[in-house]
C-alpha cells in the first residue's frame, strides 16, 4: 500500500537519497536541489507555512517529469511525481504558480478541440460514430495516427473499429501534471459524458490512458468504457497481424518504452510483441529499458516549465543511438516521437511501424 501525501512527504525528506540517480531533471541539471528528495523536502517545508510565498520558492516542484523513475527503485512506495503535481496545483492555489503555465486550462482546451477536428480531416466521416464497442480516441499531439491506426484495423479484420463523436481529443493529463485539479476534473467530466456510448475506448498517447484509468476515478469521474491504450488493444490480434511477405529485415532501429506506458501501466510486452511480428528480427534495446528506461523529457509539461532542461533530458536518452551509429527510434508514444526526432535521429510510431509491415504488396 502506498503511503499517503503527508507520509511520503516525511519518507522523502529523510530519505538517503536512494533514488537521486533515476531523475531525468537532476542528471540533467546537476543541481541537489532538484533531486526527487530536495523537490518533496521543498514540498513539505510549503505545507508546513515554512517557505517564502513566491514563484522562485516553489520553482522546484516544477522540475519534474513524473516519468516515475524514482518511484521505481524506492523502497516505500513512494510516488513523487504525483504528489509534485499537488504542489503545484497548491502553488497554483496560492498565486506562484509557474508563469508559463498561464491560461493553461484555456490553451488545453483550445489543442483538444483543434485536435478533435483535425482528425476529420484524414478520417473518413462515416468512421465516426456516437455509439461502438470500440471507438479511437484522436490523440492531441498527432492526429493523422487516428486514420493510420483504421488502416492497421482493418488489415486485422476488425473493421468494426470507429473513432469516438467527440468534441475533445484528449484525455486532460496535461492540466493534471500543470497543477490545475478543478480544470482536469471539469475536462474528465466532459469527455466522459462524451464517451458514454462506447463500451471500449482505445487511447494512443500513454499519459492520457493512466490519467483516465487512475485519475478519473481518484477525483471522482465515472467513465464507462473500458480504456486501451493502442498497442494494448492491437496486441490482442497478433496472430491476425498480415505481415508482408517482403517485410524488411530488422534495421538497427531502437524501442523506446514511454514512461506513462512502461513503468505508470506496466505495459511492456504488447508493443515489443507487436515489433516482433513486423520486424521478425527484433528490433534493438536500450542498455536502460522496461523499467528502468530512461525518458524522453516530454513528460509532466516539462518542455514548456523548463525546456532547456527537456532538451538535455532527450540528448542524454539518444546518446547510446548516436553511439551506435542507428538513426531510427520507434515508440508508442506521440510525445517521446516528438522528443527523439532530433539531431539526425528520426522516431517513429509503432502504428506507423505496423501500417508499412502490413501494407499489401
Amino acid at each position: 500500500m502506498m503511503p499517503d501525501l503527508d507520509a511520503s512527504l516525511t519518507l522523502c525528506t529523510y530519505c538517503p537519497k536512494l533514488c537521486r540517480h533515476t531523475c531525468p531533471v537532476s542528471n540533467a541539471e546537476a543541481r541537489e536541489t532538484v533531486i526527487p528528495g530536495a523537490k518533496m523536502a521543498t514540498m513539505r517545508l510549503a505545507r508546513l507555512g515554512k517557505l517564502e510565498s513566491d514563484v522562485e520558492s516553489t520553482a522546484s516542484l516544477y522540475a519534474c517529469t513524473g516519468c516515475g523513475a524514482c518511484s521505481e527503485v524506492c523502497l516505500h512506495g513512494v510516488t513523487p511525481g504525483r504528489h509534485l503535481f499537488t504542489g503545484r496545483a497548491d502553488a497554483e492555489r496560492t498565486g506562484h504558480g509557474h508563469p508559463a503555465l498561464a491560461g493553461l486550462p484555456d490553451r488545453v482546451r483550445a489543442h483538444a478541440e483543434a485536435s478533435a477536428r483535425a482528425a476529420r480531416e484524414v478520417v473518413p466521416p462515416h468512421r465516426f460514430q456516437p455509439s461502438a464497442e470500440v471507438a479511437l480516441l484522436p490523440g492531441c499531439d498527432d492526429p493523422e495516427a487516428t486514420a493510420t491506426t483504421l488502416t492497421v484495423c482493418d488489415r486485422i479484420g476488425a473493421e468494426y473499429v470507429g473513432v469516438a463523436d467527440v468534441s475533445l481529443g484528449c484525455g486532460g493529463y496535461p492540466l493534471l501534471a500543470g497543477g490545475f485539479p478543478d480544470a482536469f476534473r471539469l475536462h474528465a467530466e466532459a469527455l466522459a459524458r462524451q464517451l458514454q456510448g462506447y463500451s471500449r475506448v482505445v487511447v494512443p498517447c500513454p499519459a492520457c490512458v493512466w490519467a483516465m484509468r487512475v485519475e478519473y476515478p481518484a477525483h471522482g469521474v465515472p467513465l464507462r468504457p473500458e480504456v486501451l491504450h493502442t498497442s494494448e488493444f492491437l496486441a490482442q490480434f497478433i496472430e491476425r497481424l498480415p505481415v508482408a511477405a517482403a517485410a524488411r529485415p530488422a534495421a538497427a532501429a531502437f524501442y523506446h518504452d514511454p514512461c506513462y506506458l512502461g513503468r505508470q501501466l506496466g505495459i511492456y510486452d504488447a508493443p515489443r510483441r507487436l515489433l516482433e511480428r513486423a520486424f521478425p528480427g527484433g528490433v534493438r534495446e536500450f542498455s536502460r529499458t522496461r523499467g528502468e528506461s530512461e525518458c524522453s523529457g516530454g513528460g509532466g509539461v516539462l518542455p514548456l516549465t523548463m525546456p532547456a532542461t527537456a532538451d538535455a533530458i532527450t540528448a542524454r536518452r539518444l546518446e547510446e543511438v548516436h553511439e551506435a551509429g542507428a538513426t531510427e527510434v520507434i515508440t508508442a508514444c506521440a510525445t517521446c516521437k516528438r522528443r527523439l526526432t532530433r539531431d539526425g535521429v528520426t522516431a517513429r510510431d509503432l502504428v506507423d511501424v505496423l501500417a508499412e509491415a502490413t501494407r499489401p504488396a
